[in-house]
């Protein structure tokens, strides 16, 4: 077992090797310890078995080698938020809709959302049929930093007795002033 412990030992991190080929390295080092014939490798199952059952499943030969040196890192890391606000993650997306435009065209309009990492709930959003700008950008901090009802485009609308929204001159019969 201590042999083929020390195979599996200089086997990692080469290319893919084989279970013929472990056996081999085994029988070399069983030679160079013991002397030549002294320790006879068992059958070629049981040796099979032995690898399996002693070797990491990831570096079994045959498959190709893992070790810390060849894995390469990983290319994003992952981001933690403990407290909303912590972290907002700004993207910008074209829409897979079209809409017309302004002028009357169609458009394939963008999407740009911040994204409030803690809480996983979009914090502003803004819509445009052209390209995203930076302008955008400073639109959806403004958004971000104004709270709702403060905002000048917030309005409160009167509802009737019927639940709809008044019209202005019907506001004036229902509500006071």
């Amino acid at each position: 077992m201590a042999a083929v412990l020390e195979a599996l030992r200089r086997q990692r991190g080469r290319s893919k090797g084989t279970l013929k080929g472990l056996r081999q390295l085994t029988g070399q080092i069983l030679a160079d310890t013991h002397g030549p014939g002294a320790v006879a490798l068992p059958a070629p199952s049981t040796f099979n078995r032995l690898v399996r059952v002693l070797a990491d499943p990831l570096e079994h030969p045959g498959r190709p080698a893992r070790t810390a040196t060849t894995t390469p890192t990983r290319p994003f890391t992952p981001t933690m938020a403990l407290r909303p606000g912590e972290l907002v993650q700004v993207d910008t997306t074209r829409l897979d809709v079209m809409a017309v435009g302004e002028d009357g065209r169609p458009v394939r309009p963008e999407l740009t959302i911040a994204l409030d990492v803690a809480t996983r709930s979009v914090v502003a959003a803004v819509l445009r049929e052209e390209s995203t700008q930076a302008v955008d950008a400073a639109l959806l901090l403004a958004e971000m930093a104004v709270p709702h009802p403060a905002q000048p485009t917030a309005r409160t609308s009167a509802l009737g007795p019927c639940g709809h929204p008044l019209r202005p001159a019907a506001r004036s019969r229902y509500c006071a002033p």
